[in-house]
């Protein structure tokens, strides 16, 4: 090309100007991100994720994984704490707290492996910036100007700020993962399953813990004979809960910060090393230019969804926590699959989320799927409801770990199991038959004519169904 050619040097520019056309654009490269890209990819499609930092997203770098991490450490402290009544005599654990910082981060590191490079053999480009709509059809990604066929935004969430004075001296659930000394006394704000897993967490390492709660109750969405199990075990390690509880104010500093609040109209005040805002996570959506994007939102700030997780902009999707009120790993994971099948067939795959399970990995689990006894008879379902406790479980005898509880919700007239709920040892892995069994419409009568190991906490499962 001859730049002093005006002709040509106007055509050169107009080539310029043309954006790159790229099949599938996806923003983020958490679980849903990473689900969606690769079940295209292995179709033979042309993908390119922009992620600024680390492949893994929140559950990898900013929650599950670090602060299951801490959440195992501070069980072996708690083993360690009760290891006497086996005969095993070593003297009170001593807390080595940079050491346990260094475990966290290399359990995420181990998991994470190479995940560029993984992406990189199934031929998803990987784009270290930032995606930014300019209009509805283009991007701009690292200075790239982007025209997509379809677009997923995987976001993720963020923590959502206190607003009250003083919120300055507040920590968040990202930040409570990496302090750099153990605190001597923490304050939580809210009582979801977040702030229960650092409460656990921070109580097994010997921190002073208490627990302010706007509602009159704990861990809303959890099956209450189970969260009443947490609360007691949890009490036992010292954590104190305040219920019906106002935040109001913070003030002096980290290291010592004056936490006011009322109950009713009595104010009150405590004193913290340590304050951890978690009141919830709300999507990710600064600096995506949904403005230009042709994207509607609702009078909450969220974007308006079809049931296949299209915009309003159909060549846009949303998916993981960017797209629901259920900010669970799996969840993620199915939108992701689910929207890629969308694209691949040309036909709207509605993501099927129904027996989804999760957990609270506080002190004991809790983990459930399906529907609550409330949840069950505010939809009008006749339900029965079958149980059993861990006192008489040989695995939990011989373990000690006797505080534990199962439920199955079935419906009364077919027996097909609706809801499974646990607290205890292990309520994060025995879940699972119970997800199934919601998942496939299975019956009582079929759980009960299964077996299970002996003795092992999985016996609990079938001793509940009868």
């Amino acid at each position: 090309m001859i730049y002093g050619d005006n002709h040509n040097t106007s055509v050169y520019h107009q080539e310029r100007l043309m954006p790159e056309q790229i099949e599938i654009v996806v923003v983020g490269a958490g679980a849903a991100g990473s689900a969606a890209a690769r079940a295209l990819a292995h179709a033979g499609r042309h993908v390119l994720i922009a992620e600024p930092d680390r492949v893994g997203g929140t559950c990898l770098w900013r929650g599950c994984m670090p602060k299951k991490a801490l959440y195992h450490a501070g069980a072996v402290v708690r083993g360690l704490g009760r290891a006497a009544q086996f005969g095993v005599n070593g003297g009170a654990p001593a807390i080595d707290w940079p050491a346990v910082l260094a475990w966290k981060w290399h359990s995420q590191e181990t998991y994470a492996g190479d995940q560029d490079g993984i992406l990189s053999s199934l031929g998803i480009e990987l784009v270290k910036a930032r995606a930014r709509f300019l209009s509805p059809e283009t991007l701009d990604i690292g200075g790239r100007e982007i025209e997509a066929e379809h677009v997923i935004v995987a976001t993720g969430a963020v923590p959502i700020p206190l607003t009250v004075p003083g919120a300055e001296f507040a920590d968040t659930s990202e930040t409570a993962l990496r302090f750099q000394e153990l605190p001597k006394s923490l304050c939580i704000i809210g009582a979801g399953y977040v702030s229960l897993e650092f409460a656990g967490i921070y109580a097994s390492f010997g921190t002073s813990v208490t627990v302010l709660s706007r509602g009159a109750t704990i861990l809303a969405p959890f099956d209450r004979d189970c969260v009443a199990i947490a609360r007691t075990a949890l009490e036992g390690l010292g954590v104190r809960f305040v219920t019906g509880a106002t935040l109001t104010s913070l003030a002096g500093d980290r290291g010592d910060i004056t936490v006011s609040y009322s109950v009713g109209d009595e104010p009150l005040t405590l004193r913290a090393e340590r304050v951890l805002a978690a009141i919830g996570r709300r999507p990710a959506y600064d600096g995506l230019g949904l403005d230009v994007a042709g994207v509607d939102l609702d009078q909450r700030g969220r974007v308006v969804l079809d049931p296949a997780l299209h915009s309003s902009n159909q060549r846009v999707f949303f998916v993981g926590d960017a797209a629901s009120r259920e900010q669970h790993t799996p969840i993620a994971s199915i939108h992701g699959r689910s929207v890629a099948r969308t694209i691949l067939e040309g036909a709207a795959v509605v993501p099927d989320t129904g027996g989804t399970p999760f957990a609270c990995f506080t002190v004991p689990e809790l983990a459930q799927t399906g529907l609550t006894e409330e949840a069950a008879g505010s939809a009008g379902i006749a339900i029965e409801s079958h149980s059993t406790t861990f006192e008489y479980l040989g695995a939990a005898i011989i373990s000690d770990t006797r505080h534990g509880l199962v439920k199955i919700i079935a419906e009364k007239d077919t027996g097909i199991v609706i809801g499974g709920h646990i607290a205890g040892e292990r309520a994060s892995d025995l879940i699972y038959p119970l997800a199934l069994a919601v998942r496939s419409r299975s019956t009582l009568e079929q759980l009960r004519s299964s077996a299970a190991v002996h003795p092992a906490f999985s016996e609990s499962v079938n001793w509940a169904s009868f």
